[in-house]
């Protein structure tokens, strides 16, 4: 994979002119950096489309979005050559810097292009950054000191979750994320916890929840939230079903993947 470090020829009309200090500065920052964010792929699109024309010259297998690029050979050989190849070709003909610390050629099931990975019998992952991107995202969104409400807290997640896995549900390899289904109940388990606040809510809403007997007792257990969302009260009154029913999805477990 290769990543061009500057995209833009020398041209005044795309750098940022020097202004001078006024009161609206810091608004004229933003629209600047806005406009620079929703530029960048269509200006990566025309200064790379030559290469686009080269690679199918060449007859080679490439897919490209914006200044991401990953070239499929069948050795390592032949992806070493090749990516000294392209990156002699880019620097001669567009006068782009490659940035070679992010260019480097493996298996492609040890690397990845916009979190996806390509492994070697064809079926299609999700990378570990990606992963570890979408746990960090869970922490957050289950995070109890939010000043929000239950539905609030519902709507946000499925907004999140929705939209992250319409995006990766191309995947035909979910292990690494249908192994996330407890871990992120559990979250969603301590998240509810924590916001009952003290041992006399959390009683009141394990009755709500149809907690019934000496399980009631746990109301007053000293354990953390993080070990009491594991307790089986706390999963009788927050079951899977319980949360699936109230809006609190996993989207995943009811998509077949594809054949």
């Amino acid at each position: 994979m290769m990543r061009a470090r500057q995209l833009y020829p020398p041209s005044a009309l795309l750098h940022r002119p020097h202004l001078p200090r006024t009161p609206n500065s810091n608004a004229l920052d933003k629209i600047t950096k806005c406009v620079h964010g929703v530029l960048s792929p269509l200006l990566a699109n025309i200064t790379l489309d030559p290469l686009d024309k080269e690679l199918e010259k060449r007859g080679l297998s490439f897919v490209r979005y914006a200044d991401d690029i990953a070239i499929f050979v069948s050795s390592q050989r032949s992806a070493e050559r090749v990516k000294e190849s392209v990156i002699a070709w880019i620097e001669k003909h567009l006068k782009v810097e490659v940035n070679r610390d992010k260019s480097r050629s493996g298996p492609s099931d040890q690397s990845g292009l916009l979190g996806f990975r390509l492994y070697a019998d064809g079926r299609i992952g999700v990378t570990p950054k990606t992963v570890e991107r979408l746990k960090a995202k869970v922490r957050e969104l289950w995070d109890a000191r939010q000043s929000v409400t239950s539905n609030q807290l519902r709507d946000q997640w499925q907004r999140t979750i929705r939209g992250w896995w319409n995006y990766f549900k191309l995947a035909d390899w979910r292990r690494e994320v249908e192994d996330l289904n407890g871990w992120i109940r559990r979250h969603m388990r301590k998240c509810f916890w924590l916001r009952w606040h003290h041992p006399r809510g959390r009683l009141n809403a394990l009755k709500r929840l149809g907690v019934r007997g000496r399980a009631l007792g746990n109301a007053y257990c000293a354990k953390g939230a993080w070990a009491m969302a594991r307790h089986p009260s706390l999963h009788q009154a927050l079951s899977n079903a319980v949360l699936q029913r109230h809006g609190f999805i996993i989207p995943w477990p009811l998509t077949t993947p594809q054949p």
